[in-house]
């Protein structure tokens, strides 16, 4: 018997069980750890991108209780919008709701799910790893970290990497709006702010309710203070003609995958965002799962094996299809976030060929990594004819009217 301890019953800790179970390991062996009582709340979009339903509806099927999109926008208030068509639909959920219905197939898979269990630390000892709780400490042969940004697995054992940034979210209903719920809407604004991240308006299927949206801003570098990320989200909301329905704008951090992370010591690997989410526009879900499927593959090879170690467990893992998407949009992310910010968002709004196949309908979102051979030669080719894109800053009427933050601001959030 190989004991496994998954700290964290989220998307990436169910889904790593579930793929765990589905590959032969016996569920008596796995027990799954979580601090909170589901169904609980998670402050997140709640958005699949298609590659997402995909994995969702091979590990539980269509959840119901959820919506429907049928693609993106890209937008900026000075360099436009262009329409990003994904290859089928995505699905929106209230995380709670969602979290809940993965939970519950963990449990009804015969894994044991011990809820309202915070873990304190996991230790490293001669037979496995020692996970602590206030009940109990126990020994288990492996443990999984699947406990977000902040876990405590990643910090007891001492992995570190990829840059914590952080979200503020709240529900917000539209008053002069009139949005579209099919199309979910990133608005690279924030940036021209000096913020380095965008704004989202997502629709909002919480059960038993209509009409209401998510609205909210990343900030992909940790650098900006939690006040300002509010405010700019509530005065963002007015100018798009929302009122916010909720006493507060709630915040919460999020760790950017990094190729350079170490997410495996021996005996322990960390999975989902503690090994972190998409830098580039903070998906998780959609990567929690493909991780996942992926940690559940070298896991159980190592079980069955009798082993303690996963031979290049991170660098096999960017070798894959999903850690080469990763990689990509971490490239992305340090060029739009970087130090020449505005240059790159001309870029991101400018680029013939990405703009084509944004509006082809043939490509998923965080699905370029594969193209990368042609965005080099149609970039090369552009970038001839046109040369590279100034890095001032973009003129905007409506950022002057409300008052932009100004340069010595911008400095004191770094």
């Amino acid at each position: 018997m190989t004991r496994v301890a998954i700290i964290g019953g989220g998307p990436s800790g169910s889904a790593t069980a579930l793929g765990l179970v589905r590959r032969g390991v016996d569920p008596a062996d796995i027990t799954v750890f979580d601090r909170a009582a589901f169904p609980r709340p998670k402050l997140c979009g709640g958005a699949l991108t298609f590659r997402g339903t995909q994995y969702l509806d091979r590990l539980i099927g269509h959840a119901p209780g959820g919506g429907e999109t049928m693609g993106l926008q890209f937008r900026c208030t000075s360099l436009g919008a262009y329409d990003v068509v994904e290859r089928g639909a995505q699905w929106i959920y209230d995380r709670a709701h969602l979290d809940d219905a993965l939970l519950a197939a963990v449990i009804a898979a015969g894994i044991e799910v011990r809820q309202e269990t915070p873990v304190r630390e996991v230790v490293s000892v001669a037979t496995g790893w020692q996970v602590g709780t206030a009940a109990a400490t126990e020994t288990f042969d492996w443990v999984v970290g699947a406990d977000g940004a902040r876990g405590v697995v990643a910090r007891s054992a001492g992995l570190s990497g990829g840059i914590v940034g952080r979200l503020v979210e709240a529900v917000y209903e539209p008053t002069s709006a009139s949005p579209d719920p099919n199309v979910l809407v990133f608005d690279f604004d924030p940036i021209l702010d000096g913020v380095p991240g965008y704004a989202w308006t997502f629709p909002y299927p919480k059960p038993g309710t209509s009409g209401l949206y998510k609205l909210g801003i990343m900030d992909g570098r940790g650098v900006v203070p939690g006040s300002v990320l509010r405010k700019w989200t509530d005065d963002y909301a007015a100018r798009q003609g929302f009122v916010r329905v909720e006493s507060k704008i709630a915040g919460w951090p999020e760790h950017y995958f990094s190729p350079r992370t170490r997410a495996h010591l021996p005996g322990l690997i960390l999975v989902g965002e503690a090994w972190g989410i998409d830098p580039l526009l903070g998906e998780g879900i959609a990567p929690s799962f493909e991780m996942a499927d992926y940690a559940a593959g070298r896991l159980a090879d190592a079980i069955r094996a009798g082993e303690t170690r996963i031979r290049g467990y991170e660098r096999r893992f960017l070798l894959t299809l999903p850690g080469r998407n990763l990689w990509f949009q971490s490239e992305l992310a340090d060029l739009i976030y970087g130090g020449s910010p505005r240059r790159w968002l001309r870029v991101l709004f400018g680029f013939e060929y990405m703009l084509g196949l944004g509006a082809a309908g043939t490509e998923s979102y965080g699905r370029l990594a594969r193209r990368l051979p042609q965005f080099a030669w149609h970039w090369g080719l552009q970038l001839l004819r046109d040369g590279l894109p100034s890095n001032a800053d973009v003129p905007s009427r409506a950022l002057e009217s409300r008052g932009r933050a100004t340069r010595a601001e911008r400095s004191s959030w770094r």
